[in-house]
């Protein structure tokens, strides 16, 4: 049996874990050939029954720092991946990501370095309304282009890293836009060499809760690290025709 991590941030999100948990190991069953840890990245306040149930439905909380930011809660997550695994697959705690999409991220060719559940690519969509699809386009196509990542959906949270990448690399970044760090970092590290798979995937409305995302700091936060990536980051790759 082969050995993965799955990672997944969490901010008061029990109700959906409660689902979300025990998807992901019949999802990972399923496969027949992989093992799986699940980490729940929870804030410093979470209570101590929380943890508890999370450990009794299959998972293992982790408690964030040094902070109760999204960045230290993927910073986290990474380095608590145990070294047996190969793979790191990282996805959101609101039921917005689909457990069983997991055995097709597994089912990809070793040879990527970076599976990505894509909403953009074809076959793919999102339950998100018109205007939040258009900015999250925009957005998308512009970090792709100007960082030289050739990805449809470059701000999805939901994707499959060999671990000897995504646990070995300085992050920096404090709030989602970690998720286009990590990706681009992996990115620089492989150069030329980088290669990277979308398969279709379905974005839902999170099952319970309420978002954490703030839409103007969201695009603040967003613009600001795409001016820090590619212009005080050396020499990141550039798009091949």
């Amino acid at each position: 049996m082969r050995h993965l991590s799955v990672v997944m941030p969490a901010y008061e999100e029990l109700p959906n874990l409660r689902l979300l948990i025990p998807g992901i190991t019949a999802a990972v069953a399923s496969t027949g050939q992989w093992l799986a840890e699940i980490i729940v990245s929870v804030p410093s306040f979470c209570p101590d029954a929380e943890r508890g149930e999370i450990s009794a439905l299959g998972g293992r909380a982790v408690v964030r720092a040094p902070t109760d930011s999204f960045g230290d809660a993927i910073r986290t997550g990474l380095a608590s991946v145990s070294p047996d695994s190969e793979y790191v697959i990282v996805m959101d705690a609101d039921g917005s990501h689909d457990p069983g999409t997991i055995a097709r991220l597994l089912a990809v060719t070793d040879s990527a370095d970076v599976v990505v559940a894509s909403r953009y690519t074809h076959g793919g969509s999102t339950d998100n309304s018109l205007p939040l699809r258009v900015m999250s386009r925009s957005l998308n196509w512009t970090y792709g282009f100007v960082l030289g990542i050739k990805c449809h959906d470059v701000s999805t949270n939901f994707k499959r890293y060999r671990a000897s990448d995504a646990c070995g690399l300085t992050l920096t970044c404090a709030n989602f836009d970690i998720v286009e760090e990590l990706l681009f970092r992996i990115h620089e590290r492989h150069g030329k060499e980088f290669s990277i798979v979308e398969i279709p995937d379905r974005f839902y409305e999170r099952q319970h809760g309420q978002t954490k995302r703030q839409l103007g700091p969201f695009i603040v936060t967003y613009l600001t690290t795409l001016a820090k990536l590619r212009y005080r980051s050396g020499h990141p790759p550039h798009r091949t025709p």
